[in-house]
């Protein structure tokens, strides 16, 4: 059986929740009656993928109360000490992972609506094509980020049009913000970003943000490298809504009936 590990991404400083009101780390909210990020690990321990290992990513100083929230799941907690991207988050987990596991499902405490079906679906893609990088997939008009096929359907790029100025499609396939990456891909792919980039007497990547994304960033350089992409057109735009605010912190509760 092939060794599968789940990241979940619990960063942000949460400044749009601070605004109305909520002083609670937005993956430790409430849902379903469970801090949101439980209620994520309880949803990839119900399906039927077996995972390994489940490593979470927090900010520092948050260590204990993931500690609590996650208590009896076995998931190690682990903390991104400077808030440099989701690629840099992914980056920092990469050295605790297991020595076995092959395949790692990369997503976020903060997007508990992600259908187990997608999850499975596109784990599926992912094994049957031996792919480097699996992106869950929706088809939506306005995609804020992209995903670029040729014209014989193959995955040719992805961008995010905010922060690269490019212009949004009316209609496209976007990423819901949940990802399988081959250990190969991590291990090369992003870690060559990481080491090409990284400055480290400015603490800062040499990007426009001066973080280092991810799914983008994965996209290009499996690219590059010769390694599969895909994206799997399978979730719906449901799937993508994350703890952001107030306003959608309701409807996610709405939601799953909390």
């Amino acid at each position: 059986m092939v060794a599968l590990a789940a990241v979940l991404l619990c960063g942000g400083k949460g400044s749009r929740m601070l605004a109305g009101g909520v002083t609670t780390h937005k993956p430790l909210l409430e849902v379903g009656g469970m801090p949101a990020t439980r209620f994520v690990v309880e949803g990839l321990l119900g399906g039927t993928v077996q995972f390994s290992q489940f490593i979470i990513v927090v900010p520092p100083g948050r260590e204990s109360e993931y500690e609590e929230a996650l208590d009896g799941l076995g998931c190690r907690i682990i903390t991104q000490e400077h808030a440099l991207g989701t690629g840099n988050a992914v980056y920092d987990s990469l050295e605790h992972l297991l020595s076995p596991v092959e395949h790692v499902y990369v997503s976020f405490g903060t997007q508990p609506l992600v259908r187990t079906e997608t999850i499975e679906g596109s784990l599926e893609k992912h094994m049957q094509h031996n792919l480097g990088f699996t992106l869950a997939t929706v088809i939506m008009d306005h995609p804020y980020a992209p995903l670029l096929r040729d014209s014989d359907g193959r995955v040719c790029g992805s961008v995010e049009t905010h922060l690269e100025g490019a212009e949004m499609p009316t209609h496209g396939e976007t990423n819901i913000g949940a990802y399988w990456a081959s250990r190969a891909a991590l291990d090369g792919v992003l870690t060559g970003l990481h080491d090409s980039l990284f400055i480290e007497k400015e603490n800062r990547y040499d990007t426009n943000s001066g973080e280092l994304g991810f799914p983008n960033e994965m996209v290009r350089g499996c690219l590059a490298a010769g390694l599969g992409v895909d994206g799997v057109p399978i979730a719906t735009e449901i799937e993508m809504m994350g703890i952001k605010t107030p306003e959608t912190l309701s409807a996610i509760r709405e939601i799953v009936g909390s």
